[in-house]
């Protein structure tokens, strides 16, 4: 039997999939010195607070002030950063063709991805693949992040997704290690040519 004849839903992870999240090259635009582009770094994108804001269970204020607490010293650079920060986002060209390419085979399409309430609402314009999915789980909609075993049941559950016949496309491993434990499918994501390589070898596309 061949593999895709158990599959009919497709899920997508957003982040470095569908868009590209470069904060290091938005953070390098607005020309810090290298002290103050590292401490703003660490204070914002690599903390602890960043990942939990994919969360949003604190409001949106709440998060900027647990970002300056970091490194109070550069309160306005953090300020500067956190306002602008839906210029990380940019759509890959992509995305839009390769949703529509999964559909045009018969699959239900989803979305499943970390992503704050914050940067939501300031880049869903740049996400217009959203209009082709079947159903969407963003993080800041259940106060569940990947890898937590939690958000890949309220997206099952929300949508009647079968476990086993679904195929979930992530970047990195960890998140694909959980829905695997879920019995789902998985294709680690590096490049779109090996994405689609690969799928065209599962006989998915």
């Amino acid at each position: 039997m061949a593999e895709n004849q158990t599959i009919d839903t497709i899920i997508f992870d957003v982040g470095n999939v569908l868009v590209d999240f470069d904060w290091k090259g938005y953070l390098d635009g607005f020309g810090f010195s290298p002290e103050i582009r590292d401490a703003v770094a660490s204070a914002v994108f690599l903390s602890p607070q960043w990942n939990e804001m994919d969360k949003s269970l604190l409001p949106d204020q709440e998060y900027l002030d647990l970002f300056i607490r970091n490194a109070p010293q550069y309160e306005p650079e953090i300020r500067k950063v956190y306002e602008n920060c839906a210029d990380c986002i940019h759509i890959r060209d992509y995305a839009v063709p390769f949703v529509c390419k999964c559909r045009e085979h018969g699959y239900r399409t989803y979305i499943l991805s970390n992503y704050s309430r914050c940067l939501f609402y300031r880049t869903e314009h740049k996400m217009p693949f959203r209009k082709y999915m079947d159903g969407e789980l963003f993080s800041f909609q259940t106060g569940q992040i990947k890898p937590d075993p939690e958000i890949y049941q309220s997206l099952l559950e929300k949508h009647t997704i079968v476990p086993r016949r679904a195929l979930f496309l992530d970047d990195r491993q960890e998140n694909l290690d959980t829905a695997a434990r879920l019995h789902i499918r998985t294709l680690l994501f590096t490049s779109y040519p090996q994405a689609l390589n690969d799928l065209e070898k599962m006989g998915i596309v």
